[in-house]
């Protein structure tokens, strides 16, 4: 039996929260997730304290005696004169007052050091402290979701948009798209990068002062923006627990079928449909669907359009005296900038998958369906403040209801 893992942001929670949801053709688990950028079920790390101005105090300046005289007046002292004689005598008392400054400057610099390394190991330590808990908190919902599904094979992930790129990292094709397969000794037990020997140490790049103290790399930023590998590590953890693919399947009959019977089996649907695009399984809903319709507009594109259809629009009024309205558009941006004018509230079924798609003005009544689940046109479509019902299989799975609760045993 497939299993859909349908991860959406809950806030509040301390750890996911994982909800088996059991349906007659497959199994459906919930997972609620509290994680944003840079947060973690309510664990935020704080910004690295690289120091505010630290790494240009590694070169301080060295004390040089300068009680020897201006070297730029080489004159004898009875040249001088009255004046230029007592400035001169006052040199010694100037430099040492300059040495004694400069001294007191090297103290406040190596206290302002040794207060930042303090610091640099205390966000180190809850570094560690931070990965440490989100592994095992990974580790442990992969052993749950292996114990409510059986077989791992089976499953496919379903994220909410706002969680896609945090749990997964970027798409491919997207601004810092990389290699996501863990390096060596990326991420130990421990959760942090190792060295020979096992010792951890500090992410590539990093610059080592005298002393041994670290200096943040060149050119880095402060806060949060400057460490970048807190970004790289959750993905990293989610593809070492969780190696599932992503569900890609929405345009199969079976998920097709499920949307369309949730929009146009509602008692209040119109009888009206519009399609946009097709499916391979489109047809056959087609059909089941037929002796409810009184119209139906199809826009197509051209390079959609084939013998097969054309059969099939032809089979489709012979059968059901119902003549299909067809239109044929001749690419996807023809589609993209389609506006609908309809009299009567309509079913709207899109297969274009276009998140910013012109939204057509449909009346006060209608049914949006949305096979690809397009989470951007679903907020475009509901914004307008019109009464449209929007279906989704994202929203099927996030509103679904237990069949049935297990027993509280004693």
């Amino acid at each position: 039996m497939d299993t859909i893992l349908y991860f959406y942001r809950k806030r509040g929670l301390e750890r996911p929260e994982a909800e088996p949801v059991g349906l007659k053709a497959y199994l459906l688990i919930r997972i609620g997730m509290d994680v944003d950028e840079g947060q973690w079920f309510g664990r935020r790390l704080g910004p690295r304290p690289w120091g505010e101005g630290m790494e240009g105090q590694a070169d301080m300046p060295e004390w040089t005696d300068q009680s020897a005289g201006d070297p730029k007046d080489s004159r004898p002292a009875e040249a001088v004169g009255r004046h230029g004689l007592a400035s001169a005598l006052c040199r010694p008392w100037k430099a040492v007052r300059q040495k004694r400054d400069l001294r007191k400057r090297q103290r406040e610099l190596r206290a302002g050091r040794l207060a930042w390394e303090q610091e640099e190991a205390r966000w180190l330590a809850a570094r560690e402290g931070l990965i440490g808990e989100m592994e095992a908190m990974v580790r442990g919902l992969a052993r749950e979701v292996a114990e409510f599904a059986q077989d791992m094979d089976g499953c496919r992930c379903v994220y909410e948009d706002s969680l896609r790129k945090i749990l997964t990292g970027p798409r491919d094709g997207q601004a810092g798209d990389r290699d996501w397969e863990r390096p060596e000794g990326f991420l130990p037990e421990n959760g942090l990068q190792t060295g020979r020997g096992g010792e951890s140490r500090l992410p590539e790049g990093s610059q080592t002062g005298r002393g041994g103290e670290s200096h943040p790399p060149e050119g880095s930023q402060t806060g949060r923006e400057g460490d970048t590998r807190m970004q790289e590590i959750l993905p990293a953890l989610w593809r070492k627990y969780l190696p599932l693919e992503e569900f890609q399947g929405y345009a199969q009959r079976f998920w097709v079928r499920q949307v369309f019977s949730q929009g146009a089996g509602l008692p209040a649907s119109p009888p009206h449909f519009v399609i946009l695009g097709t499916a391979p399984g489109l047809p056959e809903v087609l059909e089941a669907h037929a002796r409810r319709m009184k119209s139906l507009r199809w826009f197509l594109l051209e390079a959609e359009w084939g013998e097969e259809l054309s059969a099939f629009v032809e089979d489709f009024y012979t059968e059901y005296g119902l003549a299909i309205e067809l239109r044929l558009l001749e690419d996807g941006a023809a589609l993209k900038r389609l506006q609908l004018f309809c009299g009567e509230p309509v079913i709207v079924v899109d297969f274009t998958g276009e998140s910013y798609m012109a939204v057509p003005a449909v009346p006060e009544g209608s049914v949006w369906l949305d096979m690809f689940s397009v989470e951007e046109k679903r907020r475009r479509i509901l914004a307008r403040g019109k009464d449209i019902t929007y279906f989704s299989m994202k929203e099927i799975w996030k509103n679904a209801q237990k069949r049935c609760n297990c027993p509280v045993l004693p």
